[in-house]
């Protein structure tokens, strides 16, 4: 009889979870993945629910995550879409003074369905704070004034002046699109990004420098040593690295031919990474340490080559 209520509680509550999640669905959406230092971006929440679902939304504080800060108060619209269904909009604007790349982790939405509660998760996305390079050849100039025409009384003078006003807009145009042109152009011509193995292998020495699983965070190790190698990989072999499983990055990862070693070292990575994350094992101390000199080799081992010059010409002021 006791077994018998049991199941029968845990099937009400399956078949109520199953129905909340068919009455409501989360899209993540931000504007956009890669922002100046201390631009501003919109981050956007939006779920698709039934109009009886009841919904209590994040507690956002001033800050998003740590480095990333929120601009104001977060702005709620709902409106009814054809049918019972409902969507609201929760969106953030959100900015960062600080370079890197940012893991803006799922955030949590409890809904209330008939007297059933459940936990629904948005999708996580990633933001990437560049800096701004300078150009210092350039040379500020003042803006030329008008001349002004003295008036007189004689009776061409007015003409004159009209004539005289017109040349000094037409050179006062073309001055300007000229120096428009040549600012258009110095834009273009602005120094690109540095190379992506040379951020990855900086943000693996901070790694190293902040001795994490020496102070018991092993499943912040992995997931910051993770974050970076899949950060790496999109970058250098165009994969969405960041929104795919272990599983899928390997298949494509084995398409491209690398070295058996490199690809064995970082099968067992992600693989180790992910019973950390998800089923909070323990691994030895002489695992992280091989872990991390592995994911050194493989960003080495996979780098693309630029010569000597191209590096003197980058900026060097990109982070993770």
């Amino acid at each position: 009889m006791y077994l018998g209520k049991i199941l029968l509680i845990f099937s009400v509550m399956l078949i109520g979870n199953n129905l909340i999640g068919q009455k409501l669905s989360i899209e993540t959406n931000i504007d956009t993945n890669k922002i100046a230092i201390g631009d501003q971006v919109a981050l956007t929440y939006t779920l698709l629910k039934d109009k009886n679902i009841k919904l209590q939304y994040p507690v956002f504080g001033q800050n998003l995550i740590e480095k990333i800060e929120i601009i104001g108060r977060p702005r709620i619209d709902s409106a009814y879409t054809k049918g019972p269904l409902m969507q609201v909009s929760v969106k953030l604007i959100i900015t960062s003074f600080d370079t890197g790349i940012y893991y803006i982790p799922p955030q949590p939405f409890v809904v209330f369905n008939s007297g059933i509660s459940d936990t629904v998760f948005s999708k996580a996305t990633y933001l990437e704070v560049i800096g701004v390079a300078i150009d210092t050849t350039g040379t500020i100039r003042d803006i030329k004034a008008p001349e002004k025409v003295p008036v007189t009384f004689l009776e061409l003078l007015p003409y004159l002046a009209i004539l005289g006003i017109v040349i000094l807009i037409g050179v006062a145009l073309i001055w300007y699109f000229k120096k428009s042109k040549k600012d258009r152009q110095e834009l273009q011509t602005l120094k690109p990004s540095e190379p992506s193995y040379i951020t990855a292998l900086r943000e693996l020495d901070k790694i190293k420098a902040q001795k994490l699983w020496q102070q018991k965070q092993v499943k912040e190790y992995y997931t910051r040593l993770t974050f970076v190698i899949r950060w790496y990989i999109s970058k250098r072999f165009a994969i969405l690295a960041l929104e795919q499983t272990s599983d899928e990055i390997l298949d494509h990862i084995k398409s491209l031919k690398l070295d058996q070693v490199n690809y064995k070292n970082l099968e067992d990575l992600l693989n180790l990474a992910d019973i950390v994350k998800f089923a909070k094992g323990e691994p030895d101390p002489n695992e992280n340490i091989i872990h991390l000199d592995n994911a050194y080799e493989f960003v080495k081992m996979t780098k693309e080559e630029i010569s000597e010059e191209s590096l003197e010409n980058q900026p060097g002021n990109n982070n993770i």
